[in-house]
């Protein structure tokens, strides 16, 4: 196990950020609808594996439990996301509804 200092790890991070930002347009391009899939696939691929954990944990083949604690927690965290997703969505949705012309 190597440790790797925070200069090198926020660097990477800056110039990920830089090669996003102008890889922003091939994102649009890619479609909301793409995004919410991806969300949804997330979500659905964690849940699956916590139900997994909690199986092999149950008939005893998982013996790190925090494993599985942390599977969980990553699930949780992808349904508040997604939740939060949709909300977003069905309120930006009520605002163009309301909106008059």
């Amino acid at each position: 196990m190597s440790i790797s200092p925070l200069t090198s790890i926020i660097s990477e991070s800056l110039t990920d950020q830089v090669s996003s930002t102008s890889g922003a347009q091939g994102q649009a391009a890619q479609g909301f609808s793409q995004v919410l899939n991806d969300v949804i696939a997330n979500a659905e691929d964690t849940d699956a594996q916590t139900k997994v954990d909690a199986y092999n944990l149950s008939i005893g083949n998982m013996d790190d439990m925090h494993t599985m604690m942390i599977n969980m927690a990553k699930a949780d965290v992808a349904l508040q996301t997604m939740v939060q997703l949709r909300n977003k969505v069905l309120s930006a949705y009520t605002e163009v509804m309301s909106t008059s012309l």
